[in-house]
């Protein structure tokens, strides 16, 4: 905003010699997630074979140029993503078809998933501090009072199916986030491990507050989970609050199935940044209602089965 009184000021304090007060311009920083749908590059990996070969399952050009243009239509300054292939993957995806979106840092990380997909981010800004351990444990983790689900007979899983990426931004002036970027496990059999999962990656996001109680931190990603499931009780009650659950916003559902299953969580101290009504879960287009997603090839022109969702926040001053 054009602040007249601010360059009167200024001008004042050169005429006396004063040098002129500096002071600080937030602008907004949009933050994006996006389930992109098996995101594979043509080039063959020789250890995913067999029913979960690479190869079969490359990502055509024709759905690479639907999802790209579903990215240009969000044009976030960061951007979450799942079900990537791998760095060299989204590298090949980004300078194909993003060249002039000034995604200039990227990460990926490999969690040993037998899919060979993963979580990532494309920014704007640079990133720090990427990681995210293959296999971390989550039966160790104690479900307090009720409600819990029973395992699904036969579910011997004891771990992350797809480790949360955890990954620090910074943007030109400053300002500072924290993202856990997550993929839980899908099927609404499963909901004893992703409440697992849940309890175990608030107790990651409890060692980042431990030394940072101050950090902004956003958990953002493919929950597979219904708002009133037992894992999304798990973030409540570590503090995160669901920015699309305000009364305010119009929660569209961000899955084709008309489920909602996209989320943006924050902690207080970077919510208290968020812009007003800025939420959007972004239109695409989806199949026929003949379609069978078992079966059939996935249209060109329907680029995922989950929508975009983003957020705008202002760069608080903090100094």
């Amino acid at each position: 905003m054009f602040n007249f009184s601010c360059i009167m000021f200024g001008f004042m304090s050169l005429l006396l010699g004063a040098e002129p007060e500096t002071t600080f311009e937030p602008s907004t920083i949009r933050v994006a997630s996006y389930n992109m749908l098996n995101l594979f590059d043509h080039e063959d990996d020789p250890a995913i074979i067999g029913d979960i070969d690479d190869l079969p399952m490359a990502t055509t050009d024709g759905r690479c140029r639907s999802l790209a243009a579903a990215i240009r239509e969000v044009d976030a300054d960061v951007l979450a993503l799942q079900e990537i292939e791998s760095a060299e993957c989204l590298e090949w995806f980004r300078d194909t078809y993003l060249k002039d979106m000034g995604y200039d840092h990227l990460v990926s990380i490999d969690v040993g998933y037998y899919r060979g997909i993963e979580n990532a981010v494309l920014s704007r800004f640079p990133l720090s501090g990427a990681s995210a351990p293959a296999m971390i444990p989550i039966d160790d983790v104690v479900r307090h009072g009720g409600g819990w689900a029973d395992p699904v007979e036969g579910d011997e899983a004891t771990t992350f199916q797809r480790t949360p990426l955890r990954v620090d931004v910074k943007a030109p002036s400053g300002y500072e986030l924290t993202l856990f970027v997550l993929h839980h496990k899908s099927g609404y059999s499963y909901r004893h491990r992703r409440e697992g999962e849940a309890l175990k990656l608030v107790e990651l996001v409890e060692k980042v507050r431990e030394k940072a109680p101050d950090r902004n931190i956003i958990l953002l990603g493919d929950f597979n989970s219904a708002p009133w499931d037992r894992s999304m009780d798990v973030y409540r009650d570590a503090g995160f609050i669901d920015v699309f659950a305000d009364p305010s916003v119009d929660r569209l559902k961000t899955h084709e199935s008309d489920r909602v299953l996209d989320y943006i969580l924050m902690n207080s101290a970077v919510h208290r940044e968020l812009v007003g009504d800025s939420q959007r879960v972004h239109p695409t287009k989806a199949p026929p209602k003949d379609y069978d997603w078992r079966t059939d090839p996935r249209p060109d022109d329907c680029p995922s089965d989950h929508r975009p969702i983003s957020v705008e926040l202002i760069e608080a001053d903090r100094n």
